[in-house]
């Protein structure tokens, strides 16, 4: 991933409020916006806290490369261990195991 570092902000607000209602949510019921409408959101209540433009391709990487690849952004990953915690569990659940 090239650009600045997200900060502790950006993540927690990415993890926490737009992956919850993104395509990648852990609840399929719960995916409520594509790509593009989290990067207006996320655009809209970072305000003058944002440090960049946030595009739908750039959520989507970003979610990519934490989730699928390994790499964990510096201040993402608390973030993403609760994610695929609960992505665990969500399957655990569904699938009739414990």
């Amino acid at each position: 991933m090239g650009g600045k570092t997200w900060s502790r902000q950006e993540e927690r607000f990415f993890w926490r409020t737009i992956v919850p209602q993104s395509p990648k949510a852990v609840k399929p019921s719960d995916r409520v916006h594509d790509w593009k409408v989290c990067a207006e959101i996320m655009q809209q209540e970072m305000g003058v806290n944002a440090r960049r433009k946030y595009s739908k391709l750039m959520l989507f990487e970003h979610y990519f490369q934490n989730v699928q690849t390994g790499h964990k952004s510096p201040c993402a990953r608390e973030f993403v261990v609760e994610h695929k915690r609960a992505l665990g569990e969500f399957r655990k659940r569904t699938s009739g195991g414990l």
